[in-house]
């Protein structure tokens, strides 16, 4: 605990620069991570990444120092020019987009792996540290760092505010856009702008090769958590920056423990916690929601299936074997079923069987009357053949919404009260008759 507190009062300068420069970086990778995967091309980021490497090197060669802003701006001018070679080849040739990115990537890459062995085989002076940018190296992170991180977090901010409505416009509807006169040419120039900025700061700190997961990361765990754009840039930016965070922190409580790997071990732990716990998205969720809806389904039928037995003078007892004639159910499906119905109060237990209640007796014959709802829209409306609407109305039954009831009972001029039921499924012999 009290590591945690030192950790979180940021009194010790060399962390306070580290976590101000790394959740600077996370909040703005995701941000502009989430316009990329939005447009589905998550993999220009990673070829950004590593095509800036052989501009860095060449930076330095020209330069003969590690400045940082020189360092950048040979980045930037690398990754631009990997985006303007992807854009060219894919425009000239058949190649197609993956195959023009996989390509510069491997390219650029292969260029500054090629120099950088060049640089150390030859001892050139003051190279210590260049290595550094494939791997990142977060704890050497510096004020002017801090500084370079801050002002271009700030550009980046200001350009996607400025531009937001037009990069909606563009992301989600690009012909209608277009025809308003927003230019997609330049808003995906913008888009590809504040990509190279982000990942040219940031390839110093999580290194080239694990550059594009931070902008890939975060995107795809928000997506989880909503539908919304601009809710998606702020989770998809509290995640990166939360990643950031968790990375420095176990950095510095452990030794020997690397800042940008961490950080990207982070955000992935938060992606996998989001595909599995996510509202609505997550496997988890959905995997209970389908649960339930069996269950719903299965104890709709049984009750559906009793009514019918009632109606057509079977009785109001009824057993399984009884349910069987119309809805099989396995004795242990049977069990549970007839246990959650009776825990509900829509069926007692009585000696030798079940009888329903009033409550499930008016959940069944609902059930019912939507059934067979269904089967005359579908004999009326579809002129589908009587021996085919049965099997279809087993599944919609369960879906129909008093709305829509409503709806396809105006649709076929009837009544919203007509009863009963017989008379209404009368076009429509019984399943076991026909």
């Amino acid at each position: 605990m009290d590591l945690l507190l030192k950790y979180l009062s940021l009194e010790d300068p060399n962390v306070r620069y580290v976590v101000i420069a790394i959740v600077l970086l996370g909040g703005m990778s995701g941000t502009v991570g989430s316009f990329n995967f939005l447009r589905k091309k998550t993999l220009v980021g990673e070829t950004v990444a590593h095509s800036m490497l052989p501009g860095v090197l060449i930076a330095f060669l020209l330069s003969g120092v590690k400045n940082p802003a020189v360092m950048i701006l040979g980045a930037a001018i690398s990754g631009w020019m990997s985006i303007w070679v992807v854009d060219y080849i894919t425009q000239q040739s058949k190649i197609k987009g993956d195959s023009a990115l996989a390509i510069v990537l491997s390219s650029f890459f292969g260029l500054g792996i090629v120099l950088l062995t060049m640089i150390q085989s030859r001892y050139v002076g003051n190279q210590s540290g260049l290595d550094h940018y494939i791997f990142g190296n977060a704890a050497a992170m510096t004020p002017a760092d801090s500084i370079a991180f801050a002002s271009v977090s700030l550009v980046v901010l200001g350009l996607i505010i400025a531009s937001y409505w037009s990069v909606k416009a563009i992301i989600f509807n690009s012909d209608y856009a277009q025809s308003i006169g927003i230019s997609r040419k330049k808003i995906d120039t913008l888009i590809s702008i504040i990509t190279i900025l982000t990942i040219s700061v940031g390839i110093k700190a999580v290194g080239i090769v694990m550059m594009s997961a931070l902008l890939i990361i975060p995107p795809t765990a928000a997506r989880f958590w909503t539908d919304r754009l601009v809710p998606m840039l702020i989770i998809s930016g509290v995640f990166g920056s939360l990643g950031g965070w968790i990375g420095a922190f176990v950095s510095y409580s452990q030794t020997n423990m690397p800042t940008g790997p961490w950080t990207i071990v982070s955000v992935s732990i938060i992606a996998f916690i989001s595909m599995l716990f996510a509202p609505r998205k997550g496997i988890v969720y959905q995997r209970w929601n389908k649960l339930l809806l069996r269950r719903r389904i299965n104890e709709e039928n049984l009750l559906k299936a009793a009514v019918q037995n009632e109606v057509r003078g079977k009785g109001k007892l009824f057993t399984r074997e009884s349910i069987n004639q119309r809805q099989f159910f396995e004795p242990n499906l049977w069990n549970r079923t007839v246990g959650r119905l009776s825990s509900k109060g829509l069926i007692r237990p009585v000696h030798g069987g079940f009888t329903l209640s009033t409550a499930g007796r008016s959940y069944g014959a609902d059930i019912d009357r939507r059934h067979k709802i269904w089967e005359v829209y579908l004999q009326r409306r579809m002129q589908m053949s009587i021996h085919l609407v049965h099997d279809e109305a087993e599944t919609m039954e369960h879906f129909l919404t008093p709305e829509i009831e409503e709806e396809i009972l105006r649709e076929l001029g009837l009544c919203s009260r007509f009863n009963p039921l017989l008379e209404i499924h009368e076009i429509i012999p019984d399943p076991d008759l026909v």
